[in-house]
């Protein structure tokens, strides 16, 4: 049976992040051409023995296509981790808006829950609703980004059961680019827009000198430059603070076969005012596989931890080796994968302390996926399955 839960899950980490779960991150184009009108990814419940549980399932997320307005919804969750804590699910509504050529015009995403706080003799609660907005020019390429959060926040007195209604536009950050004649990016500005507050049945923003708020806005500014050279290859990305100063810088070297052989990044602004020295990527070209080694700045007050990285992929950008060495130490990693009718069936990573990974990978008549399922030293640690409608 499959049902909505809370189910908190305790993996272990020392980091403070949100993630969310990426297959089948479809549009609404892929729904169209997959003739598909729903699809719906859970988490089922393992034993210690990699044995199915006899209980509910954990959705993961839900989506559906809305031909009528264009438009893909549902409810999708996101992996909290916290310090010292462990980790838990949270679950936001989403509707994402697109044009007839299938481009992506808006974005919204609000807590499938709303938390009201009962106090003082009334009752307070906020509907925070998270906006995208996409503007592109008449070649398709996006021209303005702009991100804001829409506060709604509600008191209810509990005798009359008057309503108190405040709403908002918070911050609205805005990003606009420029292009060249070849469509390649060339400058990305970026600004904060000030907080406005709207109008409602309970309030008039009307001659309110709080109506419009600027504490924490800034005007536009040069954020990302690129440059390239005459064989219109990038050769330079260069970002910038909002007080007009470097903050990054990454450098792109070619061979004589327009291959990308070495990048150099630098960064540190915030420490040493100015951009050092990053890491350097070269890359190396054989018969069959591609080598990418990273030297990284481990001198440096926020410098890496890894001195070296190397990756080592085949034709298919598929990574079939990857090693991470430190001062007094070095880990390795060996994949392998098996295709079936042009899917991934398999994939197992080895590693150079002897545990093996393993991913499996099932599909339907259509060739869409249906379940995965990964194994550690041959026990089952995850299973996610996937329906469709």
């Amino acid at each position: 049976m499959k049902t909505f839960t809370s189910t908190i899950l305790t993996f272990l980490t020392t980091l403070v992040f949100a993630q969310k779960p990426t297959e089948l991150n479809w549009n609404y184009n892929d729904f169209i051409n997959n003739d598909v009108n729903k699809v719906s990814k859970y988490s089922i419940p393992l034993r210690k023995n990699g044995k199915i549980k006899k209980r509910d399932s954990t959705l993961l997320f839900t989506k559906q296509i809305d031909l009528k307005n264009k438009a893909v919804f549902g409810i999708e969750s996101s992996l909290v981790v916290v310090t010292h804590v462990g980790t838990h699910l949270t679950w936001n509504k989403f509707k994402d808006y697109y044009t007839d050529n299938g481009l992506i015009i808006k974005e919204t995403n609000s807590p499938l829950e709303i938390e009201k706080t009962k106090e003082f003799g009334f009752i307070e609660y906020e509907e925070n609703v998270g906006e995208t907005i996409y503007e592109y020019d008449i070649n398709e390429n996006l021209k303005r980004k702009e991100y804001r959060n829409i506060n709604n926040h509600y008191s209810i007195y509990k005798e009359s059961k008057d309503t108190t209604h405040l709403k908002s536009i918070y911050r609205p950050q805005i990003y606009e680019y420029v292009y060249n004649s070849d469509n390649q990016e060339l400058k990305q500005f970026h600004f904060v827009d000030s907080t406005r507050y709207l109008k409602t049945k309970s309030y008039n923003p009307k001659n309110k000198a709080d109506a419009v708020t600027c504490s924490y806005c800034h005007p536009k500014y040069l954020n990302i430059e690129w440059k390239y050279d005459e064989e219109k290859r990038l050769v330079e990305w260069t970002s910038y603070t909002r007080e007009n100063k470097l903050h990054t810088k990454r450098y792109y070297y070619y061979d004589n076969q327009n291959r990308l052989k070495k990048q150099i990044d630098s960064t540190g602004w915030y420490v040493y005012n100015k951009p050092i020295w990053e890491s350097t990527k070269t890359y190396e070209y054989g018969l069959g596989k591609t080598t990418e080694t990273i030297n990284n700045n481990t001198e440096s007050r926020f410098g890496a931890y890894y001195k070296q990285e190397v990756r080592v992929l085949d034709t298919d950008k598929n990574v079939i080796k990857e090693c991470k060495i430190a001062n007094d130490q070095k880990e390795c990693s060996d994949y392998s994968y098996k295709w079936k009718n042009g899917k991934l069936i398999e994939k197992t990573e080895t590693k150079s302390n002897g545990e093996i990974i393993k991913q499996k990978f099932e599909y339907n008549h259509r060739n869409l996926i249906t379940e995965k399922s990964e194994y550690r030293n041959g026990k089952r640690t995850e299973l996610i399955k996937y329906y469709y409608e």
